[in-house]
């Protein structure tokens, strides 16, 4: 299960461009470059920051776009260095602040986020977006005091006890196995950092607050709850998967893939089993129309979100079915702000015959 991230970075807001003329060039190529980034289409927002940056290469709000464009294209570690010098510059730029923690978190770097924020308050302590996350994260990081750690090659695993060693051992071989199958089909191989956290079930519902009926969840971190998970190896892998999935889509596509096709693609690497699928659809004789699976699942009662990934799969399979269909253009194409009608059709597949296909 994947649930919507809210960064506390608003992309459509207007940053000036600091001791510059409103006509300037680099004022209208940073314009140019937040109304590309409002139109979710961060490949040219990355250019036109690139540009101004010629011009004026220490300019912290330029830096400030810059990252955001690279945040928006999954390009965390290029994100972090720029927003890092902006704030360097000006560390008053909230903002800049505000962005670096969410990826630094998201990166599995907990100290340098909490850090980053702490001291954004000194230059905005009235900001009650920094306050409540810093809460939320300081917390986070006081559960995590008695974990261990287990890195492996882009995989970070947090694990509490010794009991549960084998299991982040085995979680590793999974993640690390499961990746390079995953990413090899979408298309693209993500070099961000992937964090899973291993819970008991309380810590699991403490921590993500997430419906009953979910087994998992990414948030920018992949969190599952480990109870059984000795007795069920095989269950255990295929949420791993199922999660590792979420992480790779959002690392190629971030905020822009809508939430049945991630569902599907999810359960399908997974090895969700269609047939089943198909078969308790026909029994139910209910559908939710896919517009209205965009946003996300958490929201739906146990018998609705059973419908809506059930058609999810069903409606990604209609897509692996057909020769030579090319998941990683069609993923550019939602990153750069396409809808999903107008990224299928540019694909070369009416969107009319791709409802028809699924709904069949």
């Amino acid at each position: 299960m994947r649930l919507l991230r809210v960064a506390g970075f608003c992309l459509g807001v207007c940053i000036s461009v600091c001791g510059v003329q409103a006509q300037s060039r680099p004022a209208e190529l940073a314009d140019a470059g937040w109304k590309a980034l409002r139109d979710e289409n961060p490949s040219r927002a990355a250019a036109l920051f690139a540009e101004a940056l010629e011009l004026l290469p220490d300019n912290p709000s330029l830096l400030l776009g810059a990252g955001a464009a690279a945040h928006a294209q999954g390009k965390q570690r290029e994100a972090m260095a720029s927003l890092q010098r902006a704030l360097r510059i000006d560390p008053r730029l909230t903002p800049a602040s505000m962005l670096l923690g969410r990826i630094a978190f998201d990166e599995g770097d907990s100290d340098l986020a909490i850090r980053t924020y702490e001291t954004a308050l000194k230059y905005a302590s009235d900001n009650d977006l920094l306050k409540r996350q810093l809460e939320i994260w300081r917390r986070e990081s006081h559960a995590h005091e008695t974990f261990s750690d287990r890195a492996y090659g882009k995989f970070r695993v947090l694990f509490e006890g010794r009991e549960e060693q084998s299991l982040a051992m085995q979680a590793t071989a999974v993640l690390d196995s499961a990746f390079y199958k995953i990413a090899n089909v979408l298309g693209e191989f993500p070099t961000n950092t992937i964090v899973a956290v291993l819970y008991t079930e309380q810590q699991f519902r403490d921590i993500t607050r997430a419906p009953a009926w979910s087994g998992g969840q990414y948030d920018g971190r992949i969190r599952i709850p480990v109870a059984g998970a000795e007795k069920n190896p095989q269950l255990f892998e295929r949420v791993l998967v199922h999660e590792l999935s979420h992480a790779i889509v959002a690392n190629i596509a971030p905020h822009a893939v809508p939430a049945w096709l991630d569902e599907g693609l999810a359960q399908h690497f997974e090895g969700a089993d269609s047939d089943a699928a198909r078969h308790r659809l026909a029994a139910g004789g209910r559908f939710i129309p896919l517009p209205l699976l965009e946003r996300g699942f958490g929201r739906l009662a146990a018998g609705e979100a059973r419908i809506a990934y059930d058609e999810s799969l069903l409606a990604v399979d209609v897509l692996f079915d057909r020769p030579g269909f090319s998941w990683i253009r069609l993923l550019h194409r939602l990153r750069d702000g396409a809808t999903f009608k107008d990224a299928i059709a540019n694909s070369g597949y009416a969107y009319e015959d791709f409802e028809a296909g699924w709904r069949k």
